[in-house]
């Protein structure tokens, strides 16, 4: 639906790059949240907070986003990017804002299916808490990141994910520190943006060799009520 809604507003002349006073800041937060590299447009009319696409998902059949953005707009969208989708008004807060935008993300890399079915939940939720923990990291701090409203953000995405309600967010701050925590730098450390797929493989490793995959009751994924 929103695929439909981003084509539909590429052809009347909806949408187009970012350009907005806000956007030099949240894209700087992008950067150094996510090491993929990501274009960000502006659309009227959209609605609610941003969201990510991958630029190789095919709103046309046979015919990739990327292609449909760079043809319509002479955008450059290098191959496997993001494509992020803002509203064209200035967000409330940007630290929200890249919150959201993360835990959009995540599900994103949770749905490409290189998880068994039975480890989504488990795996969201590890990742999930990593970049909960991150928002205090000395190097976002120091781009003007709000941890508590970064949190809000990723927090009220994953819940909505989880079927919680949208004023809950304390399933990751009461989250146990028993287990081995992954770092941001382990997260996003490379020395160049590298694309979806490389990075949704580092992520599946890194996971993986923390033993992060493991049961969290309070969880209620998509998986877990079907």
């Amino acid at each position: 639906m929103q695929v439909n809604s981003l084509i539909g507003g590429i052809w009347k002349g909806a949408c187009h790059m970012d350009s907005s006073a806000d956007g030099r800041h949240f894209n700087m937060l992008i950067r150094a949240l996510i090491p993929v590299q990501a274009s960000v447009f502006e659309m009227q009319d959209w609605a609610g907070h941003p969201v990510a696409m991958p630029d190789c998902i095919e709103p046309i059949p046979g015919i990739c986003l990327g292609d449909i953005l760079a043809e319509e707009l002479d955008a450059d969208v290098p191959y496997g990017s993001l494509v992020v989708i803002r509203k064209s008004n200035n967000f409330t807060n940007i630290s929200q804002a890249a919150g959201a935008l993360v835990g959009e993300v995540l599900i994103g890399i949770i749905g490409r299916g290189l998880f068994p079915m039975m480890d989504e939940d488990s795996v969201l939720h590890a990742l999930g808490q990593t970049y909960y923990q991150a928002a205090e990291a000395d190097e976002l701090l120091k781009l003007g990141l709000e941890p508590a409203a970064f949190r809000m953000g990723l927090s009220a995405v994953l819940g909505q994910y989880w079927g919680r309600p949208v004023d809950s967010h304390s399933f990751f701050a009461t989250e146990q520190a028993g287990g081995a925590q992954l770092s941001l730098r382990a997260l996003t450390g490379t020395e160049s943006p590298v694309t979806l797929n490389q990075w949704t493989l580092r992520l599946k490793a890194l996971v993986e060799g923390h033993s992060a995959r493991r049961a969290f009751e309070g969880q209620r994924g998509n998986v877990r009520i079907s």
